[in-house]
């Protein structure tokens, strides 16, 4: 790109090569380089992530498609594997394949700094397979639920979905514990071409560690049982000694009740959604509304997801103990009404506009092919309200060229955001716990893994459409509009579950 310098002379900045720029020698002034003094004007989050140190084109527009390979790839096999698992009567076998797929994911992650660029669509590929493997999942909590008896299914999701919250917390741990290994510092691996560093090594871990769970579910240490299915037979046994001979095959016809589950498909990806809202916002929403510098930011938004994993331990903990005191769908209620709570405390109510971003009001030149400057000027652009002794010129505050609404939209406050959080992070592990519970229950002693495989796969969608409706939303109208949109989705679900409320009952024998 041309770059015009005070003495208004155009110059040619050249395309960023990491290995010659490693290569380049400090100034013996101390200074930085000139790319670095460029750069402070504004960050590019998408190169702070892993696929732009790979491949340094890859930017925003494709971070969004490698977030989103994931839980795409988890929409096709969540239901395939937990659909193998009913089929096959156990899940030791599908288990130990997605283990394994997993493991290779994780492998073929680690190895992409060893295959030729552009190695984009590699960090795809093994992202893809890692998400794949994602059937693991419903094939663990269809096996709780199929191991365990209705009066037992709340504590043991409960315990599952526990071990989860840890692994959020421990996850970020192991990555940080091997930031020793020392930021830009390569380890080769013998002459394969493989390296060990601050990326990789995490990866490797996950292989050992997916290694030895294929080992935990051999035979002679993993034994499955199906109390479930037992207490079925019992219980359908007794309902047949009440009956006459003639209501015998009226017994064996009882099916689940198929609209209530997909009740709570719904209602947990609609929980899910409401989670993913704060993941794709929360660092936004803390440098334009409140006017903190990105990297604080980041470090804020860290903490409070650390902050959130530990409460939802404790919440997690606590819902067996409050659904026999409640009731499983007051609690599910309780978890809906926390979460649009939530939204509804993090509206723009009133007060003083967003800090707004500084913007280098300078001539711009746009290049053509024949490397012809083009002058455009973005003052003229610039709304009344901007005032540039004023602005923000650390990367933090509301960037008003791109995003109109600055000018329009209240920000909101610190407080507001701390309460908002808090109400949203006790109301989705209420929620989703209790349509697990209510989802296996519903289910009674039928193989679960099929359906359990599209309630994963209902989570799934969440995750690939919130980052696009939400941000979308954000960057076009702000936080009222964004707020407006997911309290209108979580009351449209409050109705859908009012009216369902009868049915999300445990499956019944017939007696």
């Amino acid at each position: 790109m041309l770059k015009r310098g005070s003495s208004k002379s155009y110059s040619i900045d050249p395309i960023y090569d990491p290995k010659e720029f490693s290569a380049q020698p400090a100034a013996d002034n101390g200074q930085t380089s000139t790319r670095d003094e460029t750069n402070k004007e504004g960050h590019d989050y998408a190169k702070l992530m892993e696929p732009a140190k790979m491949d340094p084109e890859a930017g925003t527009q494709f971070l969004g498609l490698f977030i989103a390979s994931q839980p795409l790839a988890q929409l096709f096999f969540s239901p395939v594997m937990g659909f193998l698992g009913n089929r096959l009567g156990s899940i030791r076998i599908p288990a130990m394949v997605s283990t394994f797929i997993m493991a290779i994911g994780f492998a073929f992650y680690a190895s992409v700094s060893a295959l030729p660029e552009p190695r984009r669509w590699y960090l795809f590929g093994a992202r893809f397979i890692i998400g794949a493997a994602g059937g693991t999942t419903t094939l663990c909590y269809s096996y709780v639920a199929s191991a365990s008896t209705v009066k037992e299914r709340t504590t043991a999701l409960s315990a599952l979905q526990m071990t989860k919250s840890f692994a959020f917390i421990i996850g970020p741990l192991i990555q940080a514990a091997f930031v020793t290994l020392g930021e830009g510092e390569d380890y080769p691996i013998g002459n394969t071409g493989l390296y060990w560093n601050l990326y990789t090594a995490p990866a490797w871990l996950s292989v050992f560690l997916s290694l030895v769970n294929i080992c935990v579910l051999m035979p002679c240490i993993f034994t499955e049982f199906n109390i479930a299915k037992e207490e079925g037979d019992y219980l359908a046994a007794r309902g047949l000694q009440k009956s006459s001979a003639n209501d015998a095959e009226e017994v064996k016809r009882v099916k689940p009740d198929k609209l209530a589950l997909v009740v709570c498909i719904l209602i947990s990806a609609t929980t899910q959604f409401h989670f993913n809202f704060i993941e794709s916002t929360a660092t936004l929403v803390v440098i334009e509304q409140l006017g903190i510098t990105p990297t604080r930011a980041v470090v804020m938004v860290g903490i409070m997801y650390s902050v959130a994993g530990i409460y939802g331990i404790l919440m997690f903990g606590s819902v067996g103990l409050l659904s026999r005191k409640l009731g499983e769908r007051i609690v599910l209620a309780a978890g809906i009404l926390f979460a649009m709570s939530g939204i509804i405390s993090m509206y723009p109510y009133g007060g003083p506009l967003s800090p707004l971003k500084y913007i280098n009001e300078t001539v711009e030149e746009v290049t053509t092919l024949s490397f012809s400057p083009v002058e455009y000027s973005i003052s003229d652009d610039l709304p009344s309200c901007y005032n540039a002794s004023l602005a923000l010129n650390d990367g933090a505050g509301c960037p008003v060229h791109e995003q109109p609404w600055c000018c329009e939209t209240p920000a909101i406050h610190p407080e507001q955001l701390i309460v908002g959080y808090l109400f949203i992070f006790t109301g989705v592990p209420l929620a989703i716990m209790m349509c697990s519970v209510i989802f296996s229950k519903v289910l009674g002693p039928y193989p679960q893994g099929t359906w359990t495989g599209l309630l994963g796969a209902g989570t799934a969608v969440a995750r690939i459409l919130c980052p696009l409706c939400v941000t979308s939303l954000y960057a076009a109208w702000g936080m009222l509009a964004t707020c407006g949109f997911m309290t209108t989705v979580m009351s449209v679900v409050l109705v859908i579950f009012a009216m369902s409320y009868g049915r999300l009952v445990p499956y019944r024998h017939a007696t």
